[in-house]
């Protein structure tokens, strides 16, 4: 059974995936430049662990303070 992503419906491939840091839902985040996925989520700086961590688009709406410290990661869509 293929999963979907929590945030778009999609259905997620076995390696453009994330696990969102608050909420725990999979979402859609590319992990090559190559990658023809639009992603559903962001990587964000955690300063109190000192980490990075993913936080889905559902998540970030929710929660905008969290939005000063979204990393850009300079993904950009293939042109069709």
């Amino acid at each position: 059974m293929e999963e979907s992503c929590d945030v778009c419906g999609g259905c997620l491939d076995e390696e453009n995936v994330s696990r969102c840091s608050l909420c725990g839902r999979k979402f859609h985040m590319a992990w090559s430049i190559h990658a023809e996925v639009k992603n559903c989520g962001h990587v964000f700086s955690n300063e109190i662990r000192c980490a990075i961590g993913f936080v889905c688009d559902t998540c970030l709406a929710h929660n905008p303070e969290l939005s000063w410290s979204i990393i850009d990661i300079g993904q950009q869509m293939p042109s069709s």
